[in-house]
């Protein structure tokens, strides 16, 4: 993480997950998925997308039939805690990413994951979407094996998409292994994933500081993107306010200092400011990178979603379309939220 986090370090958070009863391994898997049902229904959010949160256990639950035979691999997959996080938390995206798909035109769409991790939001894609219509799902993370080397305990395990689970994926899961801190990188990318594609769905959860800045770039410079959804995660590190940077995002900059925090957790115990401070950061974060999403031509939104209850803030979610837009996406997105609806391009 590059500045303040609204969350503990994922290892802690495993720690934390180890206290708490797991789903069990000698549940068959109709009781499986009744337990993923009773701790979903009981959400905040399953009002609000009341068929997506419906549907979820099952499509959860075809990843355990998928692993049956691997009960390992299983368990390092499947930890309850952040397997439903996860799957909470892109909800918002995923409900619209299916309006926008079941009327698009066959096998045309390609759908980008940055910042990915091990891919659960693409996983649940890949059950849900309709095959005709998606042309491939990409997993972009800097923890994957490049494709000729060999993995080793420093990378993303693929082993839960690639070999005998391969060609069991309703829509096919590619890894693709970029450092988006890298320009060299970045550029690589958009010529193999974006450049004479289309259309593109863009999409970025959780990601820690400048990366954000990256995603949104990524939209402005690449008209083939045609869908774009970004929740940013922790604010950027106060090495950027220390060097009086001041970031830029299409016609829109704003002064690092009004965004950079410094703190970390240690020991599952945050050491910083205190959550009133970094909360106002926050939302300021969110709102320049709304205003520098470029909406010539496009309609955008910023939504707070309450994905994150107990205290948590990072609620803010970011959506933009390239004209003309999808009246079933915006219709829903558009009953509350602050939008802007671009001019057509010529």
């Amino acid at each position: 993480m590059e500045g303040a986090n609204d969350a503990p370090p994922a290892a802690a958070q495993a720690d934390d997950a180890k206290k708490k009863p797991a789903a069990s391994s000698v549940w068959t898997d109709d009781e499986f998925e009744a337990y993923l049902r009773g701790e979903l229904i009981t959400h905040p959010l399953a009002s609000q997308y009341p068929d997506l949160f419906s549907t979820a256990p099952s499509l959860i639950r075809k990843w355990r039939e998928r692993y049956h035979g691997n009960p390992a691999l299983w368990k390092r997959l499947f930890a309850k805690d952040r397997v439903l996080k996860e799957f909470v938390e892109a909800a918002p995206f995923v409900d619209a990413i299916q309006r926008l798909v079941r009327i698009a035109r066959g096998g045309e769409v390609h759908h980008v994951d940055l910042a990915c991790g091990r891919g659960y939001l693409s996983m649940l894609l890949s059950e849900l979407l309709p095959p005709a219509k998606v042309e491939r799902l990409v997993l972009v993370d800097k923890g994957w094996a490049m494709h000729n080397l060999q993995p080793t305990s420093d990378h993303i395990s693929s082993s839960h998409i690639y070999g005998s689970y391969y060609e069991t994926w309703p829509i096919r899961l590619n890894t693709s292994k970029v450092n988006l801190k890298k320009g060299k990188e970045i550029k690589n990318m958009e010529k193999r994933l974006f450049n004479d594609k289309g259309p593109v769905i863009l999409v970025a959860v959780h990601l820690c500081g400048t990366l954000s800045l990256r995603a949104v770039d990524l939209f402005n410079r690449n008209p083939e993107v045609r869908f774009f959804c970004l929740k940013p995660c922790c604010l950027p590190g106060m090495v950027h306010a220390k060097r009086d940077e001041v970031f830029y995002l299409g016609n829109h900059s704003f002064d690092s200092k009004l965004v950079c925090m410094s703190g970390r957790w240690v020991k599952n115990v945050w050491k910083g400011p205190p959550r009133t401070t970094t909360k106002a950061y926050f939302e300021r974060w969110a709102d320049n990178l709304f205003l520098g999403v470029d909406d010539g031509g496009a309609a955008k939104i910023k939504k707070t979603i309450l994905v994150q209850n107990d205290g948590g803030y990072q609620n803010e979610f970011l959506f933009a379309e390239r004209l003309p837009e999808t009246a079933a996406v915006w219709e829903v997105l558009r009953r509350d939220g602050r939008s802007t609806k671009g001019v057509e391009a010529d």
